[in-house]
């Protein structure tokens, strides 16, 4: 990739709040990815889609040791380090898949350290999903849809669903709330199977229903890209995560570096997923 791709993204990235890779996953990594999204989506039950309605499911990867690999994927980190960042961690990972016709994903964002200043400073993701969506994706089978800016600056959206990560959404209690509806500035993103996008956790992001015959599946893989540069807080936060026990040998092996460890004695930051005044 040229070094006018490498400008252009990661100005995409800060600026906007995400950008796109085209390509990451060859036909055999799409293929075994979405063998074992389907045994993982296959072994849940009735109830978990009913609770998930609107997400579709929230299945974590750590069911299955073969996401190890989709985690260290060599082009994924590749474009990581093209966007400038070249000792990420992992921290987590979803299986999130909309069945046929199917409600919209509410607006939300995942950023969970809002006490620290960086949330305010950073153009930089503090923490990025990377979402491989193994389907192509448009408007009608429920593509992703982001409020670009969003991670930087106050929106409507910010106030009309402050804490968007409640049953009642998720389980879509009320149909007409506005983290379901059209938001202002907002853009489709389609995508083609086998391409990433990159986001920052802080962005507003939703996707639309889908209105389909076929389940539509993405995968979301959580970084923290800058570990280097986040406040100790955050990193004894994020070092007192246990990795899947499932994953020991081979699997974590894979991940080598990707595994985040803290040392310290500095107080883990609190947990906080929702912006204060400060944030304008």
């Amino acid at each position: 990739m040229t070094t006018l791709a490498t400008s252009t993204q990661r100005a995409q990235l800060e600026h906007d709040g995400f950008c796109v890779f085209d390509n990451v996953l060859d036909d055999d990594l799409l293929q075994r990815t979405r063998q074992a999204s389907d045994r993982l989506l296959d072994a849940q039950s009735d109830e978990h889609f009913e609770k998930q309605k609107s997400t579709g499911s929230l299945v974590s990867v750590a069911g299955d040791p073969f996401f190890a690999e989709l985690v260290a994927a060599p082009k994924a980190l590749q474009a990581l380090d093209i966007l400038g960042y070249s000792n990420p961690k992992w921290a987590s990972g979803y299986v999130i898949s909309k069945p046929p016709h199917s409600p919209p994903l509410f607006w939300h964002q995942d950023w969970w350290g809002w006490d620290e200043p960086i949330s305010q400073l950073w153009d930089h993701p503090p923490q990025a999903f990377l979402m491989y969506y193994l389907v192509d994706t448009t408007r009608t089978n429920g593509c992703l849809r982001l409020i670009p800016g969003s991670h930087r600056k106050r929106h409507a959206m910010h106030d009309a669903a402050p804490d968007a990560h409640t049953a009642d959404l998720r389980e879509v209690t009320d149909p007409d709330h506005p983290a379901y509806h059209t938001a202002a500035g907002e853009v489709d993103v389609p995508v083609q199977a086998g391409s990433v996008v990159i986001g920052d956790s802080r962005m507003l992001h939703a996707s639309h229903a889908n209105n389909s015959d076929l389940r539509r599946t993405v995968i979301t893989l959580w970084y923290y890209p800058a570990w280097d540069e986040l406040p100790e807080g955050v990193r004894a936060h994020i070092g007192a995560t246990q990795l899947p026990a499932s994953w020991e040998g081979e699997p974590m092996a894979t991940l080598g570096s990707l595994q985040p460890t803290y040392d310290g004695d500095v107080e883990p930051t609190k947990w906080n997923r929702i912006p204060g005044p400060e944030f304008l």
